[in-house]
């Protein structure tokens, strides 16, 4: 099969293009040649955060490559057949690398794996640029879910810029023959929401974090309360790791969607009321207009909507950069057909006919 080449700088021109690239060409057992890699940043080439991707798809697909080092602007990536058999992977990125973005890499790989997996990640799993792990856990994976991807994550350990040193388990279980089409294209009803905030940091700080957290917890009932909303539950942690961090995540039940927001919380510069109108503001904004996911996590499900066996359509009030990235990556490697149109209720519509990828 002949060489794909990937320019790295177009669209989003960062991590995501890697990510994905990487994925499709383990699946599809395609060589790939990426270059340009990240050529409109400050500072170009691959990074630790990349190359700890790379190395988890490297070993689940016995790739040959050449390119994959720190700076590196090109990547030739050229797999071998899929491992059959049990994941026992384990990869530490030595840094503050996001462990929820060396998901995004390795989760569509596993799910086509004829047995089940087990992969430990270290590095960061509340940082910037990234999704947080909680919200990972409690908005990506039951959307999943709906694929038909059945997956769990256990954070062992928190970690943050710049020491990381967190560690999370993967499990996956391999999709029954193909993943399935999914439609969340109607709003549901009223919602309840359910917060999750942790701060994390040295033992001796437990009770000032745990004021914190109690502090957040009231400051995010109150502000949503003041919109309307009145059925909320907040899941509060502390814990102990090598650095200090936290984050919140808020995820709105309609009973037909879930709707995420979060934001970290930087113990040099956040504010209680800073965490909260972040996260709040973000979640009423997805609310006021009725969209069906957030665009955050829009941009996750392009690659599943691309594997399915057959039409997905999505209901979302923002398509990011983020997103067209992932369509565009999905179209270079498939024959899948995205379109996107705009409702009458302002709402945007992605609607995709997916190849239906069967399981090894």
């Amino acid at each position: 099969m002949s060489v794909k080449v990937i320019d790295g700088s177009v669209l989003e021109g960062g991590g995501q293009i890697l990510r994905l690239s990487v994925a499709f060409s383990c699946l599809l057992e395609q060589p790939i040649l990426i270059n340009k890699i990240r050529a409109g940043r400050s500072n170009p080439g691959l990074k630790p955060q990349h190359l700890a991707g790379i190395q988890l798809a490297k070993q689940m697909c016995n790739a040959v490559t050449n390119g994959d080092r720190q700076n590196s602007c090109e990547l030739t990536f050229q797999p071998n057949t899929l491992k059959l058999g049990n994941f026992n992977l384990n990869v530490n990125s030595q840094t503050a690398a996001s462990i929820p973005l060396m998901i995004q890499s390795a989760l569509p790989v596993a799910i086509f794996s004829n047995h089940n997996s087990s992969i430990t990640m270290k590095g960061g799993t509340d940082v910037s640029f990234a999704p947080s792990m909680d919200y990972v856990k409690n908005v990506l994976f039951p959307i999943y879910k709906l694929f038909g991807v059945h997956c769990e994550a256990l954070i062992n350990k928190r970690g943050f810029y710049p020491k990381g040193r967190g560690e999370v388990v993967l499990t996956v279980n391999p999709v029954t023959e193909y993943l399935k089409p999914v439609e969340i294209i109607n709003f549901g009803g009223q919602p309840a929401i359910k917060g999750f905030v942790f701060i994390s940091g040295p033992k001796h700080q437990n009770n000032k974090h745990n004021q914190i957290v109690q502090d957040i917890s009231t400051a995010v009932k109150n502000k949503l309360n003041l919109s309307g909303y009145h059925k909320i539950t907040i899941e509060t942690e502390v814990g102990d790791s090598d650095g200090s961090g936290g984050s919140l995540v808020l995820v709105a039940d309609t009973g037909t969607c879930l709707i995420g927001s979060s934001a970290l919380y930087d113990m040099r510069k956040s504010t209680i009321n800073s965490l909260t109108d972040e996260a709040c503001d973000k979640l009423l904004l997805d609310l006021e207009v009725k969209s069906c996911i957030d665009p955050n996590a829009l941009d996750n499900l392009i690659i599943f909507m691309a594997l399915a066996n057959g039409k997905s359509k999505v209901k979302c009030r923002e398509i990011t950069l983020h997103t067209k990235t992932a369509i565009y990556i999905a179209e270079q490697f498939t024959d899948a057909k995205f379109s996107i149109k705009q409702m009458e209720d302002g709402l945007n519509e992605i609607i995709c006919e997916g190849i239906g990828l069967k399981t090894v």
